[in-house]
């Protein structure tokens, strides 16, 4: 299965970038990083999202993970929120529309096989 992954966070100006940083290096490994004036993007591939599968197994919601990402399907893409300050302390937690007070880590993942990507990450 193909999958690309990109995930980008705003940095607010009372925020420290490394904390938000650090935030998505929470739930995402990454190949490569771009920090521009106000954000910060991640791109990678399906191994990139290992420490989320992971999280979502350990706080046991993967059916709430799969109902968001059954959710944000688009065609071959999958969108989706996590919460940038719970992702601060390693804890995944989806948003929905536009909740969290610091902003949201926004990720985007493009596959060719989008019920299977679904399956994978939340398997039981």
């Amino acid at each position: 299965m193909k999958c690309k992954m990109t995930a980008k966070a705003r940095v607010n100006p009372t925020e420290d970038l490394e904390k938000v940083i650090k935030a998505i290096s929470n739930m995402f490994d990454y190949d490569e990083v771009e920090i521009g004036e106000d954000y910060v993007l991640i791109t990678g591939e399906r191994e990139s999202m290992e420490r989320l599968k992971e999280s979502l197994k350990n706080r046991q919601i993967r059916d709430t993970a799969e109902t968001v990402l059954l959710r944000g399907v688009q065609g071959s893409e999958i969108s989706f929120s996590l919460n940038k300050q719970a992702a601060l302390v390693g804890v995944p937690n989806f948003v929905d529309g536009e909740l969290s007070p610091l902003g949201e880590i926004r990720v985007k993942i493009e596959t060719d096989d989008v019920e299977g990507f679904i399956r994978w990450i939340t398997e039981r």
